[in-house]
């Protein structure tokens, strides 16, 4: 009797150990949102309590890691991003050659996670055992990467849209200005949309539709009425998204994908579904970046104070170069250890995932912004010139972030808005 109790409660205790190892290796590898975030925080807090108390070292002489981009056909990948990052956020890049080869110095010795970034391709992690690759000093290391095309995404669709009631809202800064505004609703799978407006002049053209502007704005669509009723009101329809702030942009951006379902299917009154611009500024840029990562089909982009290289972002916030406020701190430091989770940084530096076919951007960004450095703007213009994609890139020697800035750079952002949309529809326009 005491024998079998004995291995009960052994049996027990094992079970119980073996549940909560894997719970452990649960928590430790698990995708879930509610959970990474948390996760990497306490590391990060407990990774700098620790190296707080070690003495600095020298990590001696750079190394080098070299290799070749090529496509499962075994095609060589030209002009494909290759980058590693430190710790830190420091990055190491270099571009594949017409012959996929690729090689990046002065990489400091150390353990690393590559990652390679190309148009249509996944953005893939890669190297030896669990993705990570040993630079040596004075050494030079070899890393082949195969990338896979990138999949297509299994949207739900959207449906169930309806316009609610128009009224006629008025602002007096940055202009005085008159719209009509309606609420948009719909479903995306079985999720209702979140706040989306439609704001249309207050006297619809009766010769031809409106060109529309997906404006995609960082907080809830109508506490920016402000500045979507002045778009409006100079004669476009306007579509005013404000996704929360989340870790699952792709869920995010699906949804605006549906909405553009919607518009190029001509189901909003008074638009042209087949003129269609898009803007974002802050962090919802990073979803516009994105959207034209999967859709080509826009005339036009505008981004105001975008985030391009979060992995710039997370070194200027170790080196305390900024202290961004709204939490991005947090969010970065959330996001985990650069060296580490290269993918979550990759994935959404639109810097690197350029592509030559991008319409015309317009880039808007003030020297003085305390959230989002201005550098981040300059790199992607720098990256938008190596492929010629056509782009206009304006700085604000004063002022503050993006659309938070005072009524004269307001102004000032709002014509060269107008300028830069007109220019471009009416290029369209002669064309056909």
């Amino acid at each position: 009797m005491r024998d079998r109790l004995h291995k009960r409660r052994l049996a027990a205790g094992i079970a119980t150990g073996l549940i909560f190892a894997l719970t452990i290796i649960w928590l430790a590898t698990t995708e879930n949102e509610a959970i990474w975030p948390v996760r990497n925080t306490l590391q990060y807090h407990l990774w700098s309590w620790w190296t707080a108390r070690l003495p600095a070292t020298n990590r001696g002489t750079p190394g080098a890691l070299t290799g070749a981009v090529r496509n499962q056909q075994s095609q060589p990948v030209a002009g494909a991003w290759v980058l590693v990052a430190g710790r830190d956020g420091t990055t190491y890049t270099a571009r594949s050659d017409a012959a996929g080869h690729y090689t990046i110095a002065e990489i400091p010795p150390g353990d690393y996670d590559p990652i390679a970034a190309a148009p249509g391709y996944e953005t893939t992690r890669f190297g030896g055992l669990f993705g990570q690759v040993k630079i040596g000093a004075e050494t030079q290391t070899n890393a082949d990467v195969t990338l896979r095309l990138e999949p297509v995404r299994p949207i739900p669709a959207s449906r169930d849209l309806r316009l609610a009631e128009s009224e006629t809202l008025t602002c007096t800064r940055p202009l005085e200005t008159r719209a009509v505004r309606r609420q948009v609703h719909f479903k995306t799978g079985d999720r209702p949309n979140q706040p989306i407006f439609y704001y249309t002049p207050t006297t619809l053209p009766t010769d031809r539709p409106l060109p529309m502007l997906l404006a995609v704005y960082p907080g809830p669509a109508d506490t920016w009425d402000c500045v979507s009723l002045p778009l409006a009101a100079a004669g476009y329809a306007v579509l005013a998204a404000g996704p929360a702030y989340s870790f699952d942009i792709e869920a995010d951006i699906d949804e605006l994908e549906g909405l553009l379902a919607f518009v190029r299917a001509g189901q909003f009154p008074g638009g042209d579904g087949s003129r269609l611009a898009v803007l974002g500024g802050s962090y919802s840029a990073v979803l516009v970046q994105r959207l034209l990562q999967r859709d080509q089909d826009f005339q036009a982009a505008i981004l105001l104070g975008p985030p391009t290289d979060l992995f710039d972002m997370r070194r200027r916030l170790e080196q305390g170069a900024f202290r961004p406020p709204f939490g991005l701190d947090q969010a970065l430091i959330a996001l985990g250890f650069p060296d580490r989770e290269p993918l979550r940084y990759g994935r959404y530096s639109g810097a690197y995932h350029v592509r030559a076919d991008f319409p015309p951007i317009a880039l808007l960004h003030s020297r003085s912004d305390e959230i989002v450095p201005y550098q981040q703007s300059e790199l992607l213009a720098n990256n938008l010139a190596e492929l010629d994609v056509p782009h206009e890139i304006h700085f604000f020697e004063g002022g503050s972030h993006y659309l938070l800035a005072e009524d004269g750079d307001a102004l000032e952002m709002y014509r060269l808005t107008l300028d830069f949309l007109a220019k471009h529809f009416n290029q369209l326009t002669t064309n056909n």
